[in-house]
């Protein structure tokens, strides 16, 4: 249990000072995103993974957008699981040939096995669509 808490606090040192050994193999790229928006006290940069320890801004920006787009996505994913709750579902038919309406799906996982097989791939092919399209090449410009 005691290399379980050591490990832990490595990583936690590590996510802090962006390195392992305390101090003794900082180079300048840990610190070269240190004046970006959205870095603040107490913690600084945050990169617990070092995915930026390689310094590379384009790689950063791209980063940190497709970090927006998920964020926004999992934002509308979770008022989709929380509006039918609330205010109900939709009238009429999800599937007409499979005499399913929109009433009898459930909410949440027990929807999975409800949804019919071509209508999960509607939804994976707009996620894709989302996914490839606007916004894709913001990072370049910076907008």
């Amino acid at each position: 249990r005691l290399a379980m808490i050591a490990i832990i606090g490595m990583f936690f040192q590590e996510g802090i000072t962006g390195d392992i050994w305390g101090g003794l193999a900082k180079t300048a790229k840990i610190f070269a995103f240190e004046n970006e928006r959205g870095v603040q006290e107490p913690v600084g940069f945050w990169d617990p993974l070092a995915l930026s320890s390689s310094g590379d801004v384009s790689t950063f920006k791209r980063r940190r957008t497709v970090e927006l787009k998920h964020g926004r996505v999992c934002m509308l994913a979770t008022m989709g699981y929380i509006t039918p709750e609330v205010t109900g579902k939709f009238p009429g038919y999800l599937s007409y040939s499979a005499n399913l309406k929109f009433a009898d799906v459930p909410n949440g996982l027990a929807a999975i096995s409800k949804v019919p097989a071509l209508g999960w791939a509607q939804v994976v092919a707009y996620a894709g669509f989302c996914e490839l399209s606007a916004g894709s090449d913001d990072w370049k410009t910076g907008t």
